[in-house]
């Protein structure tokens, strides 16, 4: 975590120090739909769809003052061995270095499972011999950026790099996300032993706060028309005062990491429409403590994603 809090400190230098250049670098196609040079006042809008593979070992559990509670998985306990993360990322360019950012993902789970061990769940217990699933779950995140090329910064200079690092065209980006997560198991209610009602549900968001992210993004032209794209963010936070009480001040703690690989084909005839196809992981953790409640969730998936890339400029 310590590295990550450098990353982010060197990066938000790196943005803030980083001379502005409006000339177009690395291109080989109409300036105006570049991918490695975008134009002032350019739209770009990335839409995809990622398919999740759960770790067995993703897991979540919630504790009320002394109550007993289990360790539930996802994948074994629960059926919920993966997910789709459809994505929405729109980015205005103010000029060819900075740009503001939108996005917007959503996680759904699908499987379900018969259970054959009774289960401790906030104070409750959900009892065995009974098909259980993630449905009426509601996760998603969304959050603003600013984005900067960081190819000015040593693009006078790259003739003295080696073969395989020239041709980069580099970018950070800084923000807050927000992280709304309704966890629920079959849609937040199950019968206890004594026949009683009470919800099976974890509201993360109510005692969620908004976090600080930091990411890199790097592209380069194999091909004519073929691109590659690795992107990585993460973000980190421990135990920040939630502004809200269960048996004390619950704090809120926070921590994650995603990574992408990509091939993006630009294609010429479709001015701006570039679909891509790549390969993903994802990692999160969100704890909620206080002398009243635990809530926990730890999330680790990978799987393969398929999207597209539209670039427009009214401008032009």
């Amino acid at each position: 975590m310590k590295t990550l809090r450098l990353m982010m400190l060197a990066a938000l230098a790196a943005m803030l120090f980083a001379p502005n250049c409006l000339a177009g670098y690395g291109s080989e196609h109409r300036p105006e739909y570049d991918l490695l040079t975008p134009a002032s006042h350019q739209f770009d809008i990335e839409a995809e769809d990622t398919w999740q593979f759960l770790d067995d070992n993703s897991t979540f559990r919630r504790r009320v003052f002394s109550s007993t509670d289990s360790a539930i998985r996802l994948g074994p306990d629960l059926g919920t061995s993966e997910l789709h993360q459809p994505e929405v990322l729109i980015s205005y360019w103010f000029d060819s270095v900075n740009a503001a950012q939108f996005q917007f993902r959503d996680f759904s789970l699908f499987g379900d499972h018969f259970s054959t061990i009774p289960l401790n769940f906030g104070g409750g217990l959900i009892p065995k011999n009974q098909t259980l699933n993630n449905d009426g779950t509601r996760w998603f995140t969304f959050g603003g950026f600013y984005e900067r090329r960081l190819t000015p910064l040593y693009q006078d200079r790259e003739t003295e790099l080696p073969e395989f690092l020239r041709g980069w065209d580099l970018r950070a980006k800084i923000g807050i996300e927000f992280t709304y997560n309704d966890f629920r198991i079959d849609d937040g209610r199950k019968l206890t032993l004594l026949h009683s009602q009470f919800e099976a549900r974890i509201r993360f968001h109510e005692k969620g706060l908004p976090y600080p992210v930091i990411g890199v993004e790097a592209r380069r032209w194999l091909l004519p028309q073929l691109a590659f794209e690795a992107t990585a963010q993460g973000y980190w936070f421990n135990k920040w005062d939630s502004g809200r009480s269960q048996g004390g001040t619950v704090y809120d703690s926070q921590s994650g990491f995603e990574a992408h690989l990509r091939l993006i084909y630009a294609i010429s005839r479709l001015r701006g429409f570039s679909p891509f196809l790549g390969f993903n992981y994802n990692y999160s953790r969100y704890v909620q403590t206080s002398s009243g409640v635990y809530n926990f969730l730890r999330v680790q998936m990978i799987g393969p994603e398929l999207g597209f890339n539209f670039s427009f400029n009214p401008r032009i």
